[in-house]
């Protein structure tokens, strides 16, 4: 096994810490503010969707067993990605901010619904500037598990020349690389327009749970952005952009590469724009692919039918900077 075999090793039981706690609002801050304005409450929880249904409001024992049980779900929507991420420290900070994001959307949602109650005898209606203080909270707590899930562990850096048997086109000490194509995925395509679809559908049904519609819509966008894509080899490394959202975009620099080939197909694995056990890349369908082996044991993919070309450039590229190192 390489010694590079674990690359998320430092810091993770930090971040999977960072993970599991957060959501553990969801039941704390009920349970702190049932205990100290329980006297002062309604003799049921119209809270969320049970103030538009309050003859079916739960008790407050009743409706803090569903927040128990609400906490076992992300909890386990949480924890478990990121244990199938184990190695992918990057997709770990990202579990870190969706933990956060939870914990502090979903508490201070309850914390609002509950201090609005502290002495109604009934359901109230929701005030408006409910809403945007949730958003903000959310926002806030997003970007905050995001930073507190600290600095990334650095990959090694890739030093040796390619194999003799790559692809590798000479290039002369003063010759610039740039190579530029494109690549449309259908089935993102279809994907985003389900998702589209259905988040259009929570939303015509007027939905109160905003954070679920919120996510829906991220997730089609995600997945849009992904139908059609550029890469770009220049002297700067392999960048990765969405067409219709240039601003993401993603770049492997060269220090990262071991060595580049032309495949007929990807290797097993799920390869988008975030990472995977993997690696990560634009896969659109079946043909040759792009295969950029990485420092870190994972692969960069992208399906081009100049796969042999690009190969050939990034391979010229790394002989001609490491050849000195190596000499």
């Amino acid at each position: 096994m390489s010694r590079f075999a674990d690359p998320a090793a430092p810091g993770r039981l930090r971040r999977l810490a960072l993970t599991a706690v957060p959501p553990l609002l969801l039941l704390i801050v009920p349970m702190v503010l049932v205990g100290l304005y329980g006297g002062r409450l309604p003799d049921r929880a119209y809270v969320d969707s049970w103030a538009a249904d309050p003859q079916y409001a739960p008790t407050w024992d009743g409706w803090l067993s569903g927040q128990r049980f609400s906490l076992l779900l992300f909890e386990a929507a949480l924890v478990l990605p990121f244990l199938r991420y184990w190695r992918v420290p990057q997709a770990q900070r990202i579990m870190v901010a969706l933990s956060f994001l939870v914990g502090a959307s979903l508490s201070v949602s309850a914390a609002l619904w509950l201090t609005m109650l502290v002495g109604a005898s009934g359901p109230l209606a929701r005030p408006a500037w409910h809403l945007p203080v949730e958003i903000g909270a959310t926002a806030a707590a997003a970007v905050l598990g995001y930073l507190a899930a600290g600095p990334m562990p650095s990959p090694p850096e890739a030093t040796a020349t390619p194999p003799a048997d790559a692809p590798t086109m000479t290039l002369g000490p003063h010759q610039r690389v740039l190579f530029v194509t494109s690549a449309w995925s259908r089935h993102r395509l279809l994907v985003a327009v389900a998702l589209g679809a259905v988040t259009a559908l929570t939303v015509s049904n007027g939905s109160s749970a905003w954070q679920g519609t919120a996510l829906l819509a991220l997730w089609t966008i995600f997945e849009a952005v992904q139908a059609r894509t550029s890469l770009q080899i220049d002297g700067s490394g392999i960048t990765v952009r969405a067409s219709w959202l240039p601003v993401l975009r993603r770049t492997v620099p060269y220090s990262l590469v071991r060595f580049a080939e032309a495949r007929s197909e990807a290797p097993p694995g799920r390869y988008k724009v975030d990472d995977s056990e993997a690696g990560w890349g634009v896969v659109s369908g079946k043909g040759p692919v792009l295969a950029l082996s990485l420092s870190d044991d994972r692969w960069f993919v992208y399906s081009t039918r100049e796969a042999e070309t690009a190969a050939a450039l990034v391979n010229g590229w790394l002989s001609r900077q490491r050849q000195g190192e190596t000499a």
